[in-house]
């Protein structure tokens, strides 16, 4: 008998994969739980170097408010391209374990609007972190509610219901800034709940 091959290792080499007219890049199951993971070490990070900076007995109590906000800025990027590349790469999985190529015309153009939309998004966030820092937050939640709903191309409820929690959470921490730890817990939290259920 031949040696049977890893079906991981055939998947990867298999050539013959069909062509789709879907967009194969979709938020569910175990990439929402990574993103959901991504934002709760993301802000906890970010929380840890403020709290850090204000504390006398805290060596990052020396260095400037300039470099603890780059530093928070590199999380939020860190974020923003760890969670593209999760939907990425769990989305050619499942595309190849359905015998179907990931890329298409529908789901190229679909990668280039979103590779514009978090380019523009950062450079908006870091104009309204330099604007206003309680900006950032708010706008950070109600740009991330918008693109989502712009490129919803899933029609589920529970979608919707993550949408409406990014511009809900938006409007609460531009009214009460001081609610910005706690709304990006609440993100993350819903982004891990929608991930377990839509795992299928």
């Amino acid at each position: 008998d031949k040696p049977s091959i890893p079906y991981n290792l055939y998947m990867a080499s298999n050539k013959n994969l069909t062509t789709n007219t879907a967009q194969n890049f979709i938020l569910k199951g175990f990439n929402s739980i990574q993103i959901g993971l991504y934002i709760l070490m993301g802000i906890y990070v970010i929380n840890a170097a403020i709290l850090g900076f204000i504390a006398d007995s805290n060596p990052l109590g020396m260095l400037s408010i300039e470099i603890i906000e780059s530093i928070c800025m590199f999380m939020v990027v860190l974020v923003v391209f760890f969670s593209m590349f999760a939907v990425f790469f769990s989305s050619r999985r499942a595309a190849r374990k359905a015998g179907v190529a990931v890329w298409n015309a529908a789901s190229k153009k679909q990668f280039g609007l979103y590779t514009l939309a978090v380019i523009l998004g950062v450079f908006l966030l870091s104009l309204a972190k330099n604007t206003e820092v309680n900006y950032a937050t708010p706008f950070f939640l109600g740009y991330l509610g918008l693109l989502m709903a712009l490129f919803n191309n899933q029609r589920k409820k529970a979608y919707d219901l993550l949408v409406v929690i990014c511009l809900l959470l938006a409007v609460v921490v531009f009214i009460i800034p001081t609610y910005w730890y706690s709304s990006l817990l609440i993100l993350g939290g819903s982004f891990f709940v929608y991930g377990i259920a839509n795992r299928k």
